[in-house]
């Protein structure tokens, strides 16, 4: 089942996340949202931090791998100009 409500945007821009949606979704006090504009309108979602960090380190163990050892960034992107 979809659950739906309504809520008037105040002049701060916020608006309330009604309790019965904030159950489903499983959303408790201080934790962190992600809203992103898609075709339809607005998705407000969970926001997964450990996704955020994991992505981050596999992509910082990629680069450490092609990195060039004992450069700084700015030592690298001079050789890489060169």
């Amino acid at each position: 089942m979809t659950l739906t409500t309504v809520s008037r945007i105040g002049p701060k821009g916020q608006f309330v996340l009604k309790k019965n949606l904030r159950t489903e979704a499983g959303l408790q006090e201080g934790e962190m949202v992600e809203a992103q504009v898609t075709k339809e309108g607005i998705l407000i979602k969970p926001f997964d931090a450990d996704k955020l960090l994991a992505s981050i380190e596999k992509t910082a163990k990629k680069l450490s791998a092609m990195w060039p050892k004992g450069l700084t960034a700015a030592e690298a992107v001079r050789r890489e100009r060169k």
